[in-house]
């Protein structure tokens, strides 16, 4: 499984911009993509990708604010 491309899709659709792969260590919340209703969404899309079932507590802050911070957390949790 692609992690990479897979955080890659699933923050695309959060923030709902194409121009995550030009910089996948952008901090997504410091450039204000992110917020608390983007969370919901990106786990939302974990689960109907994968069939696990996550809480916003399995996950911080760090593990979701870069494309690859996140594709190392979906390589760890989902992997």
């Amino acid at each position: 499984m692609d992690y990479e491309q897979m955080a890659l899709e699933i923050l695309q659709k959060a923030t709902e911009t194409d121009d995550l792969a030009e910089d996948m260590d952008l901090d997504l919340f410091d450039a204000e993509l992110l917020d608390s209703m983007s969370v919901i969404a990106i786990i939302i899309n974990i689960e109907e990708r994968t069939g696990k079932r996550l809480e916003p507590t399995d996950f911080t802050r760090d593990d979701i604010k870069t494309v690859h911070n996140f594709a190392r957390f979906l390589k760890e949790k989902v992997g």
